[in-house]
């Protein structure tokens, strides 16, 4: 009878077998339910529920000490609940929280970065140095140090971001987020179970999207789950952090802790409004109650934090000696080849003894001279090669969001990772530095080009944030859905992204 009452489907099964009894005892069930909820307002499913664990509480309280340190922690829990997830202090002290961390990230970061950034800058120095002067310097200094190292820079932050990312998922704050999001996301037509796959997939920056679209798995909904894996992408993965804090080292020297939390605050608000968006108009779908269990707050080991730090930094250290070496190589050749014609090879040959041969009144002037000459070279021959006639030829449009043929490509190399994005302007901007004997941070030949300013690097940060998912998340797109929403999402997103860049860059520009 209870097995009827709780609905249990091989019971039900299995009274099939016997119609007469079958039909007799669903009306007793019917009967019964109708009873509880008239009388009660409870489901016979909860009622038996409330039974059981009732009686499992009084056998417990009977037969067995409950530890006190075990119950202390579960009611400290309980206390320090009633200040993290009220309805009102919650979301201000979780904002608050998210933005010590940024702060944190980059006062701590700081001298390390500088570190790591001479050091390759004086390893590009060396290797051009050392190397004879040729194609395989070029590929050692401009493309694989320049390349790797312009990813490689960033990893003292990203390794005290996900520090402090490890603190708020072993305490159980983590899961404090998703139960207080939960609120929002209703308002906006996701489920509960979707605040996972975006803190997961960078809703507190460091993310991958690619596991993110795998988290939406336990979303029973169709509709939410296709609202959930198409909106996951355009929070902030570990793949762009490096982009903004390479604009924010460059145009917000002083607020990139601000700027990294408005960035992020960014991609939650246009993720929700598309979201918003699609449940409205093309997946259109009622909304799915929510469950979840919180754990009690634990003390982080030392020993764990570290090590599940050492493991995330590990996947993007081996992402950048593997992944991003092959697509930086790859890059280098698109920028390097095909190469002048000869025509123009030995235009500038003359170009350079005449310039030797004038009578100067001082060496500096003579250097300068040959420098630009030097430079005109290089950003003629980086034009003509593949990447860069690609590159010129979206510039007419690409122009409308600020972004020049050498932003393009490394834009279009950010199809493939996005990781490939910083390491693609340091090659491009290596390639056309002035003097290729002495190496500058990618960040200070950005704050001194002519073509860029504030505004082009709001533009272009918007751009990376909001524009198609990496190679590897459309796969998992078109795996957990299908192909036709895969496409969707590449085109959607691109198109969404490059509008708002536009509206950043013409407003700004005025």
């Amino acid at each position: 009878g209870l097995k009827y009452l709780e609905n249990d489907e091989e019971i039900l099964t299995l009274g099939q077998a016997n119609p007469e009894v079958h039909a007799r005892l669903r009306e007793i069930v019917r009967q019964v339910a109708e009873h509880c909820r008239q009388t009660l307002n409870m489901e016979p499913e909860s009622l038996i529920a409330d039974y059981r664990y009732g009686f499992i509480t009084s056998l417990l309280k009977d037969g067995i000490v409950a530890r006190s340190s075990q119950q202390a922690r579960y009611d400290l829990t309980d206390k320090i609940d009633l200040v993290l997830t009220n309805r009102l202090a919650g979301p201000i002290l979780m904002f608050v929280i998210i933005y010590l961390m940024f702060v944190f990230t980059f006062t701590l970061g700081e001298i390390p970065l500088g570190w790591v950034e001479d050091f390759f800058a004086w390893l590009g120095e060396t290797s051009a140095e050392l190397l004879p002067e040729g194609l395989f310097s070029s590929m050692i200094s401009s493309g694989i140090i320049a390349g790797v190292g312009g990813v490689l820079s960033f990893t003292p932050l990203i390794l005290i971001m996900f520090f402090f990312l490890s603190i708020l998922e072993d305490s159980g704050y983590m899961a404090r987020m998703a139960y207080m999001l939960d609120r929002v996301f209703r308002i906006f037509g996701l489920h509960g179970c979707s605040v996972m796959p975006f803190i997961i997939s960078g809703g507190i920056p460091g993310g991958c999207a690619v596991p993110g679209v795998m988290a939406a798995r336990t979303l029973r909904s169709p509709k939410e789950k296709i609202a959930t894996v198409l909106t996951a992408p355009f929070l902030s993965c570990g793949a762009k952090v490096p982009v903004f804090l390479l604009l924010s080292a460059a145009f917000f020297p002083q607020s990139g802790a601000s700027v990294l939390f408005w960035i992020t605050l960014a991609g939650w608000v246009v993720a929700m409004l598309s979201a918003w968006l699609l449940r409205s108009t093309i997946i259109r779908g009622e909304a799915t109650p929510f469950v979840m269990e919180l754990p009690p707050y634990r003390l982080p080991t030392l020993r764990g934090l570290l090590l599940h730090t050492w493991e995330r930094a590990w996947q993007y250290i081996k992402k950048a000696g593997t992944i991003i070496l092959a697509i930086s190589v790859l890059l280098w050749a698109a920028m390097t080849f095909p190469q002048l014609p000869e025509d123009r090879e030995a235009h500038y040959v003359s170009q350079t003894e005449y310039l030797e041969a004038q009578d100067w009144t001082g060496e500096e002037e003579k250097d300068l001279a040959l420098s630009q000459l030097s430079n005109a070279k290089t950003q003629e021959a980086l034009q003509y090669s593949f990447a860069g006639q690609i590159g010129t030829a979206i510039e007419p449009v690409s122009r409308l969001a600020g972004f020049d043929w050498r932003t393009n490509i490394a834009l279009l190399g950010g199809f493939a990772a996005k990781e490939v994005i910083v390491s693609s302007l340091g090659t491009a901007y290596a390639l056309g530095e002035v003097d290729p004997d002495e190496s500058i941070k990618l960040s200070e030949q950005l704050r001194n080009d002519p073509h860029w300013n504030i505004w082009v690097a709001l533009s272009f940060i918007a751009f990376v944030l909001l524009y198609a998912p990496c190679f590897v998340t459309v796969v998992m797109i078109a795996k957990e859905l299908n192909w036709k929403w895969a496409t969707f999402s590449v085109i959607f997103n691109t198109v969404l992204a490059f509008g708002i860049s536009t509206a950043i860059y013409q407003i700004g520009t005025l």
